[in-house]
């Protein structure tokens, strides 16, 4: 297995390097746009993996396009100067951004206990790029709500799915792994 293609990069290194890439290249475009860097490094990096299919027919695959519906919204709000697009004060950001990274990592911690390392490396990379929009916050408090809201509807969809998997009954154990994403299932339950 290649660096690139281990789940500690893909679901890590990747969207933070994306993440702050994409926050740099964003800020030429004023301070009000770079706060959509964060999502936008993290389409990308759902792009790369694991990749936009349709139809989307398996948790991981609706993914991406939610993460990509929300970061239209919140760049046609920011475009249109809606509410929620004013930027937050530094510790306003920076409490938004802990809150939202330190529950992408908890929900991590979830799906590995649960038994979908997939979901987990999904929450993973939102919490990587939700510590990035906090360092930001922290650096020049550009973050606004729009902005986050991408992350926290990423979020929430990954929650779901793993919640889904949770009320499965003991009895229904067995058929887990049909019901989980077909890239992989993890056999150490």
């Amino acid at each position: 297995m290649s660096f690139l293609q281990h789940p500690a990069f893909q679901s890590l290194v990747l969207p933070l390097l994306l993440a702050t890439a994409s926050m740099v290249l964003l800020r030429l475009a004023g301070t009000r746009w770079t706060a959509l860097g964060a999502a936008l490094g993290l389409v990308i990096a759902l792009t790369v993996w694991p990749g936009f299919d349709w139809p989307a027919s398996s948790r991981a695959q609706t993914l991406p396009w939610i993460a990509l519906a929300g970061l239209l919204a919140a760049a046609l709000a920011i475009g249109l100067n809606a509410p929620g697009t004013k930027a937050l004060t530094r510790g306003a950001g920076l409490l938004a951004t802990a809150l939202v990274t330190v529950l992408a990592v908890a929900l991590a911690v979830w799906a590995a206990l649960g038994g979908s390392l997939l979901l987990a490396q999904l929450a993973l990379m939102v919490g990587s790029v939700a510590g990035v929009a906090g360092l930001w916050a922290w650096r020049s408090a550009t973050i606004t709500p729009a902005a986050l809201a991408p992350l926290v509807l990423a979020g929430l969809v990954i929650a779901f799915a793993q919640g889904s998997l949770a009320l499965s009954s003991p009895e229904a154990a067995g058929d887990a792994a049909e019901r989980d994403d077909p890239y992989y299932t993890p056999q150490w339950k």
